[in-house]
């Protein structure tokens, strides 16, 4: 079994997502061989779990730090481990409590929290925290389906 990761600190600071997305991806692309489509849905997935440890996880906080890998197992399953230095959440009560759209609902008043987990959760296969709530894992397979044009 071959497992190639990336392992990454940085302050929490929304500055460094974009310079911090590029070198996963550029990863994912370099180990993963991944598609387009994959590309982009990495690229949401990284985004919105890097601007949730550092919004919601460390209050913005720019002495505390947010840890990050990525890794490919066997070029088929990708993982991501985003961990923060905030006091955690329960990720089943987010759940719980993120409803979509009723139809009597005016869009103006939907409950927004937890919206990004709820769009990683979607891309993914598995999405866990810690106990602690501070560390989450978002596991993906990698498809890599070929269509043939006749």
């Amino acid at each position: 079994m071959e497992n190639k990761f990336l392992q990454l600190v940085f302050s929490s600071s929304l500055q460094l997502v974009k310079t911090i997305e590029k070198e996963i991806l550029s990863f994912l692309m370099r180990e993963a061989d991944i598609t387009a489509e994959e590309l982009l849905e990495f690229k949401l997935i990284v985004n919105e779990l890097l601007i949730n440890a550092i919004i919601h996880g460390n209050k913005g906080d720019s002495s505390k730090s947010v840890k990050v890998k990525i890794g490919v197992v066997d070029k088929k399953l990708s993982y991501i481990v985003v961990e923060d230095e905030g006091e955690g959440f329960d990720i089943e009560e987010v759940f719980k409590e993120y409803t979509p759209c009723e139809e009597n609902e005016k869009i103006e008043d939907l409950y927004e929290f937890g919206r990004g987990l709820m769009i990683v959760s979607s891309l993914c296969e598995k999405v866990k925290q810690n106990q602690r709530g501070n560390k989450i894992v978002a596991l993906r397979r990698l498809k890599r389906e070929e269509v043939n044009h006749f």
